[in-house]
């Protein structure tokens, strides 16, 4: 029982994985636009012209990180949310709730 449950879990944990490459993030913030996908994997950084004209070299650092760190989040809380999915599909039922 257990180890058809194992393999299963392998497979479906790789569909999981090819399912999240799909699934698109887009975080758009103070002229900043990264792109890519619930795995986390960045695809585009665009910036706004205005924002580079500036020479605030600071000031664009920081928009950077902060931009980089909302778009983790965003990520990190697909893939969860698709972790979570999984687990309730694969348990049987009664205990779907288990990992919430």
């Amino acid at each position: 029982m257990f180890g058809d449950l194992m393999g299963n879990l392998e497979q479906q944990q790789e569909e999981m994985q090819k399912k999240l490459a799909e699934i698109p993030v887009e975080i758009k913030m103070d002229g900043i636009t990264i792109t890519g996908n619930a795995t986390k994997q960045i695809t585009n950084i665009l910036l706004d012209a205005e924002l580079v004209k500036g020479n605030d070299k600071e000031m664009l650092e920081d928009l950077l990180l902060a931009a980089f760190n909302r778009f983790m989040e965003s990520a990190v809380k697909l893939e969860a949310d698709a972790a979570q999915k999984l687990m309730s599909e694969l348990m049987p039922p009664g205990f779907e709730d288990m990992f919430k």
